[in-house]
């Protein structure tokens, strides 16, 4: 609608202008260094309409010829990109096969091209390290951009895979700030510190861990399995109080949970208190925890004392009698008590209802 309005407006500016400057073209004389030119008003108008076509139309073509010169002179840095994304995509297969040399080569090479920089550097570090190239792989990890998590990330990973726990729990608490928006970074600083044996600075790092949300409530789950009965029966050796701090900043929640009290349970037979540590987990264990606590249980020297334990497990057997980890546990307690026959019998069990349990047995 606009535009038909300015159309016709167009229209009759020229039937009004038009007759005019017709009947009077008007008289414009210009002297300049000894020259006169001497034009019309209307062409002058007209001239200097073919005057601003002329321009533009130099202008497209200077605008197209440095387009063709500038194609001209990156030719070579076109064709280094195609092959780097080429070997992107070469890298990446080699990467899903585990091919680590061809995968640590290709994807080298498609660093000559900088788009997904970070993400190339990081997966190049990992396959140089998987092909043996490990003083390369950390050459890589360092290249990252520092302010970034990632670069934390990469080089603790490979420090713990080279058995410096150490070194990758001071790279972590460096970047540990960085934790709530990547909790990846907080997870792996946990796992390192169980590594390196920082019990106390383990535990110290649970009300973090749980303020931030570095796992998921299900995952949480699982992970208190992981870190309290090791913590617990391992600071039992050096004097564990639950009037330390470290015990005592924890949320109540998780001094009641049923991995918690495993570690009690482990800390008391470790002192020779089996029947207190049989007691412990004939109260917390539930037919729920068994998975996750099995690792961890079949580690608690309880000896003779397993009478309780053992009545507990029965009566989850006669509602669950293909359950593969209530005859580990048997088996287990039979081990404890040096029935080896009954242990025998126990274990064939488990190979029927849980292969996969008896395997790593």
């Amino acid at each position: 609608m606009s535009k038909l309005l300015l159309l016709t407006l167009l229209l009759v500016l020229a039937m009004l202008l038009g007759p005019l400057l017709i009947n009077n073209p008007g008289y414009i004389k210009l002297i300049v260094a000894g020259y006169s030119v001497e034009m019309t008003l209307l062409g002058l108008v007209i001239a200097l309409g073919l005057l601003l076509l002329a321009g533009a139309l130099l202008f497209a073509v200077l605008r197209h010829l440095a387009r063709w010169q500038k194609w001209s002179f990156s030719f070579f840095r076109l064709r280094r990109q195609r092959k780097a994304r080429a070997a992107f995509a070469l890298g990446l297969q080699a990467y899903a096969r585990q091919q680590w040399q061809q995968a640590s080569e290709q994807l080298q090479l498609a660093l000559q091209d900088p788009s997904f920089s970070t993400e190339k550097r990081m997966l190049a570090s990992y396959a140089s390290f998987y092909a043996g190239k490990t003083e390369q792989a950390g050459t890589l990890a360092h290249t990252l951009e520092s302010s970034e998590s990632n670069s934390a990330f990469v080089q603790a990973d490979l420090l713990l895979q080279q058995g410096q726990a150490g070194e990758a729990c001071r790279i972590l608490a460096q970047h540990l700030s960085q934790a709530k928006q990547d909790p990846a970074l907080g997870q792996l600083y946990l796992q390192a510190l169980q590594q390196a044996g920082q019990w106390q600075r383990l535990l110290e790092t649970v009300p973090q861990a749980i303020s931030e949300r570095w796992f998921s409530k299900d995952s949480w789950q699982q992970r208190r399995f992981a870190i309290y009965p090791a913590a617990i029966s391992q600071l039992s050796l050096q004097g564990f109080s639950e009037q330390a701090d470290y015990w005592q900043n924890l949320p109540a929640k998780e001094r009641k949970s049923a991995a918690a009290i495993l570690g009690q349970a482990w800390a008391l037979a470790q002192q020779g208190l089996n029947e207190q540590a049989e007691q412990k987990l004939v109260q917390a264990l539930t037919l729920q925890d068994l998975p996750a606590a099995w690792p961890y249980l079949r580690q608690i020297p309880l000896g003779r004392s397993v009478l309780k334990l053992r009545k507990a497990v029965q009566h989850w057997l006669r509602d669950h009698p293909t359950n593969g980890y209530l005859y580990a546990v048997l088996a287990y307690l039979a081990e404890q008590e040096g029935d080896k026959e009954q242990a025998t019998l126990a274990w064939q069990k488990v190979r029927q209802y849980q292969p996969e349990l008896w395997q790593h047995a």
